[in-house]
């Protein structure tokens, strides 16, 4: 019995994700190198690699000989220009617009400073909305162009509906904000919401090459406060209500101070720039301005500071251990303000390492420096729509 319609369907933007993400991941290259990298068949490459042809993702661009006697390969690439994705990223005190194409280039750039007070969800969504209407209008201004759903770069917490469960830094509770946004827009559009953590998480683990990207692996985004998110094979692990990997509410002293998600001692209050520029008596309003004056009163040895970074790293080592124990992971990539502060917080981790692998070796992660810094979010919200294109090219439309 020949296979159903649906099956046929499936099976073939399947085998055309395969053969897309493999010259995406290695181009240029010839049919050949597909065929062994994906194990398909040099029919099935050579009708897929046709059907990404006709949707103006591929295109032939020269060839290049084999070196014996047979004829030239001719190679392959994808078509940067065939796409342009769009991401919207919310802060306390700005609104950023981005356009890129497929290839990562950043098209169109633009930022609105604001004064927007905490919580004020109208102004909120009008300033986004605008932007939104900006960057979609630049995306569409070529009728050949493909435009996947835009992103929208929240700070705070998401569950799976991409419904905020909060967000300190917009001053937002338990908020539907994906609805509002959508009615705001000059035209009906999906939009997708995601969290910084999350989408700097997957511009980390990307940085990766292809055959050496980890199985399981943990950012920890040190900024204002403290997030991230667990990654399996690039894929998000959310758990129940996709809310997993906030590590920033991982319970480091049960005998600490409360903390505002109604729990006692989270990494949150010790690892958080504002927890510890607090602990230092530096002002909190401007935390780039303080984080220069923390590092320089580090270089100095003074010794509030010191001991403010001694209690950061301990707490970041016993959270690293309980996520280590707990999820088998075997990268952790410490981003935001991280990285700066690093020298402070390395010893602790160090001590916690060798302590742990004279008895469980296995247990102990690798512990990485994030590569990008601000970008990361941005570059994140790019890869995940390059991904939705990836993952089933069918999305496209025939050129």
């Amino acid at each position: 019995m020949p296979p159903s319609p649906a099956v046929s369907a499936d099976v073939g933007r399947h085998n055309m994700s395969l053969v897309l993400r493999s010259l995406a991941d290695h181009e240029p290259c010839a049919r050949s190198e597909i065929r062994a990298r994906t194990g398909l068949v040099s029919g099935t490459v050579t009708t897929m690699t046709e059907e990404l042809a006709a949707r103006g993702l591929v295109q032939e661009t020269g060839s290049v000989s084999g070196g014996g006697r047979g004829r030239p390969r001719r190679l392959l690439r994808t078509v940067p220009q065939r796409v342009r994705t769009v991401a919207v990223q919310l802060s306390s005190g700005s609104v950023m617009g981005e356009v890129r194409d497929l290839a990562g280039q950043v098209l169109w750039a633009k930022t609105d400073e604001h004064g927007t007070a905490a919580g004020d969800i109208d102004e909120l969504v009008a300033r986004a909305g605008r932007m939104l209407d900006a960057a979609i209008e630049t995306a569409e201004d070529d009728p050949r162009v493909h435009v996947p759903a835009p992103v929208v770069v929240v700070p705070g917490l998401l569950r799976s509906d991409a419904t905020v469960v909060a967000s300190l830094e917009l001053g937002l509770g338990q908020t539907d904000l994906r609805t509002p946004l959508t009615r705001r827009l000059r035209r009906p559009r999906d939009l997708a919401l995601m969290n910084t953590g999350r989408l700097g998480a997957l511009s980390e683990y990307a940085a990766h090459p292809p055959d050496a990207r980890p199985h399981a692996m943990a950012y920890v985004n040190g900024l204002e406060g403290v997030g991230g998110t667990v990654l399996l094979d690039g894929d998000f692990y959310g758990g129940a209500h996709g809310l997993a990997g906030e590590c920033g509410h991982i319970t480091v002293d049960m005998n600490g101070p409360r903390c505002g998600c109604g729990a006692r001692g989270c990494l949150d209050l010790y690892l958080g720039l504002t927890a510890i520029l607090t602990r230092v008596g530096l002002p909190t309003e401007d935390p780039a301005r303080s984080l220069g004056e923390l590092v320089d009163r580090l270089e100095r040895a003074e010794p509030t500071a010191c001991e403010a970074l001694d209690t950061a790293g301990r707490a970041l080592a016993g959270a690293m251990a309980t996520m280590a124990s707990y999820t088998d992971l075997d990268l952790v990539v410490l981003g935001g303000v991280l990285p700066r502060l690093f020298p402070w917080l390395e010893p602790h981790l160090d001590e916690l390492v060798t302590a742990r692998s004279r008895v469980t070796p296995e247990f102990n992660p690798k512990v990485a420096l994030a590569r990008y810094g601000k970008e990361a979010p941005r570059r994140g919200a790019w890869l995940h729509s390059r991904g939705l294109v990836l993952d089933d090219p069918s999305r496209v439309p025939y050129v």
